[in-house]
């Protein structure tokens, strides 16, 4: 129903030569120069943000008060405030905010806002990074009045999931690793929690139905050229 088969079995050899490639990938990103690796990294963020932005367009109003549960630097938060002109204000449990959002830091299980302090709350690619997720969840339900916008990485394989994770173990400590020897960012990129709580779309669907949500809308992205699946979930309460 949300992948073919034959994507499916193509994400086997492709997730194995990804993860041969990532090795090499880490030597290589040591040796471009400062200059251009920044260009390479903000082009990749700004890509993401993009259809992202696209995804929940017409879930955002006009003066929405929305807050964005593991902003990480703050930046697709504030795309969010620019396109649909909403006030916008983030939380995490890591400071390396580089925006010009509100952020503030908290202790990754209860968020410090009163009840039904928000129009949306937005977790963009975090539950994987909390261990319990029903209690952030059961938070971000409390604080938000209308519904949340959840992005994740998904799998539909078992070699696919062993990808998701080796994926995300690269990408934050791996690259975080790069970016902290070129100066790009300090040592608090790699306290990045890393419990790898994935889940599949129906694993998704099941654990929102448990919390009395409306899934309004489910939004896949496979990838092309990596053994690699985004999913975008918009939810009523």
């Amino acid at each position: 129903m949300y992948i073919s088969m034959a994507r499916n079995i193509w994400y086997l050899p492709l997730a194995i030569f990804y993860f041969l490639l990532s090795l090499i990938l880490f030597f290589v990103n040591l040796c471009i120069p400062t200059k251009k690796y920044v260009e390479i990294q903000t082009l990749g963020a700004l890509n993401e943000r993009a259809w992202r932005l696209v995804d929940i367009d017409d879930f955002i109003g006009e003066g929405d008060q929305v807050l964005d549960v593991g902003c990480g630097n703050g930046k697709f938060g504030e795309a969010v405030a620019e396109k649909y002109k909403a006030e916008v204000r983030g939380v995490d449990v890591v400071n390396y905010a580089n925006s010009g959002i509100q952020i503030d830091l908290y202790d990754g299980h209860h968020l410090p806002f009163e009840d039904n302090s928000f129009d949306i709350i937005i977790m963009a690619f975090m539950l994987h990074h909390v261990k319990h997720q029903e209690d952030i969840f059961k938070e971000a339900l409390r604080c938000s009045r209308r519904g949340l916008i959840i992005f994740e990485d998904t799998y539909f394989s078992p070699w696919q999931y062993l990808f998701v994770i080796w994926n995300d173990f690269y990408s934050n400590m791996v690259v975080g690793l790069i970016k902290i020897i070129k100066g790009i960012e300090g040592k608090g990129v790699l306290g990045m929690p890393l419990p790898f709580t994935f889940r599949s779309v129906k694993g998704w669907h099941k654990f929102f139905a448990e919390q009395s949500l409306v899934q309004k809308k489910t939004i896949l992205h496979h990838s092309n050229i990596k053994a690699h699946s985004k999913v975008t979930f918009l939810l009523e309460k």
